[in-house]
């Protein structure tokens, strides 16, 4: 086998199981911009084919102090603080974890 050719499977083989990580940070129980953020988080994530996991955590755990999350909802994709305060529209996620792939190595 070329090396040309070893080198896209390879590189096909990393894109295929590379996993983004979507951290839904809210209160306890969820507000209603929280289950909103939640919502739009899951049905973004199954356009992603298993390549996305969504995680729900709450706001006044470790974890979120180590992200410097101080209002509810807040968002980090791939350890990346990208959303706060506000319920992202599909398209604005989808652009944060797209952006997250790319820079994966």
């Amino acid at each position: 086998m070329n090396k040309f050719i070893y080198r896209h499977i390879v590189i096909y083989r990393m894109w295929y199981f590379m996993e983004v990580i979507v951290k839904i940070f809210g209160t306890e129980p969820p507000c209603a911009k929280c289950k909103a953020t939640e919502k739009v988080a899951k049905e973004v994530a199954e356009e992603f084919s298993g390549k996305v996991k969504v995680v729900k955590l709450s706001a006044l755990s470790e974890e979120a102090d180590r992200y410097g999350v101080f209002i509810t909802p807040s968002i980090v994709v791939n350890d990346k603080l990208v959303f706060s305060g506000r319920v992202p529209s599909k398209n604005e996620l989808k652009k944060a974890i797209e952006e997250a792939m790319a820079s994966q190595p």
